[in-house]
């Protein structure tokens, strides 16, 4: 068993979607990491969509609200922050966003990458991964697709 939780069900929390929280509190009793390449799909219920050297690409299968795509790219490595990525795995990156973008016809995106510290970043899974998030064109009848990406103050 990791020696600490491997996810955050209080970071979840912030962002409702569905049955987030109640998977992430069977992943803690489990005590596996959910995004090493052996135990993703025990509760992840999206199909990996290809795999690179370095990563792991599937859907995200709790998008954030208004998403038209979420995209999630898993290190296939077990490290929690980007410093620790091994070498090559940043052009790797590169590499699967651009397949990404070119299958999916993505004309933009938000690429997000947490690394570290899940009390400082809103990360649910410690382990590192980047999202690719896509919305609709701005408009009338648009609003913002909010994501946790970090803690401030209260003033």
């Amino acid at each position: 068993m990791p020696a600490k939780p491997q996810v955050n069900v209080k970071n979840a929390s912030l962002a409702k979607r569905d049955d987030y929280s109640a998977v992430l509190a069977r992943i803690i009793k489990e005590g596996r990491c959910p995004f090493c390449e052996e135990n993703l799909f025990t509760h992840h219920r999206k199909p990996l969509l290809f795999k690179t050297k370095y990563w792991l690409v599937t859907e995200n299968a709790w998008p954030y609200k208004g998403t038209k795509h979420h995209f999630l790219l898993i290190a296939r490595v077990h490290v929690e922050k980007s410093e620790q990525l091994p070498a090559g795995a940043w052009e790797d990156l590169g590499r699967a966003y651009k397949k990404l973008t070119t299958i999916y016809k993505i004309p933009g995106a938000s690429l997000l990458m947490r690394s570290g510290d899940m009390k400082r970043t809103g990360a649910t899974v410690r382990h590192l991964h980047a999202q690719v998030i896509m919305g609709v064109p701005h408009g009338k009848d648009t609003t913002s697709i909010n994501a946790l990406v970090a803690f401030a103050k209260k003033k």
